[in-house]
């Protein structure tokens, strides 16, 4: 079944909300995003297969970088997508590993539907990041987020300096507008310089390193502003947020 939806109608925690209404009988409901292309015949058995031990309330797989990925396309997928191992993490985690215990995305994941329906779906008014409020509720209720990285997808970005800055505005938004995902960065807020440090090193060329620094600077100047959006006018926010049609709503 196809059910379309106007672009104005969009959001990322409302139109999922909407999938699982659509599919409330499922036991299961899995997202997949319209540019992500999975991998092998068997990737729907793999991300459900975390989901048959019942204290797992989402799972999410691999995102790998497309074949003509360029470096920092590349370094992004194999930083936050490991191939290995496996992992579950619990609400035991919350105050060691921070946001990294929550992380996940919905451009490849799969939810108990009971679950979701118990921390009453994902929240709505968010510019992104409903997958990881969701994951962090759904650890709070005593259920575990699995990372499966058997279960892959081709899904990766090639994002300019601008859209760096674009996202980051969006992601420091976030922070404020979920206080407690806010306090879960705090636990990690070291990781943004090892994933700088990290892709530094992994940079060979001196046009790459310059790159690697533009794009720290579009993510730091991005994420500031982003958590001091309520000061700025909303015509400036829908410019600077990467998701413009949930900024000229707010």
């Amino acid at each position: 079944m196809v059910h379309r939806i106007d672009r104005a109608e969009f959001g990322h925690g409302k139109t999922r909300n909407l999938g699982v209404r659509l599919c409330a009988d499922s036991e299961f409901i899995v997202f997949l995003t319209q540019d992500a292309l999975p991998v092998g015949s068997d990737w729907l058995e793999h991300i459900l297969a975390p989901l048959a031990d019942a204290t797992v309330g989402l799972a999410y797989g691999r995102q790998l970088p497309r074949e003509d990925a360029g470096l920092h396309e590349r370094f992004a997928r194999e930083f936050n997508y490991p191939a290995g191992p496996a992992e579950k993490t619990s609400v035991q985690d919350l105050d060691t590993r921070g946001i990294k215990a929550v992380f996940c995305s919905n451009s490849f994941a799969a939810y108990r539907t009971d679950a979701l329906a118990a921390i009453g779906g994902f929240p709505e008014v968010l510019p992104l990041g409903e997958d990881l409020s969701a994951a962090l509720r759904l650890v709070q209720r005593g259920y575990r987020r699995a990372y499966e990285p058997s279960a892959m997808v081709i899904h990766s970005h090639a994002y300019s300096l601008r859209q760096e800055f674009q996202r980051y505005f969006d992601i420091g938004a976030l922070m404020v507008m979920d206080p407690e995902l806010r306090r879960l960065h705090r636990v990690t807020a070291g990781e943004g310089q090892r994933y700088a440090r990290a892709e530094w090193a992994a940079a060979r060329s001196p046009m790459q390193k310059l790159a690697v620094l533009g794009r720290v600077f579009a993510k730091f100047g991005g994420f500031s502003l982003g958590k001091r959006y309520r000061w700025l006018p909303s015509s400036v926010r829908g410019r600077f947020g990467m998701h413009r049609l949930f900024w000229t709503t707010q």
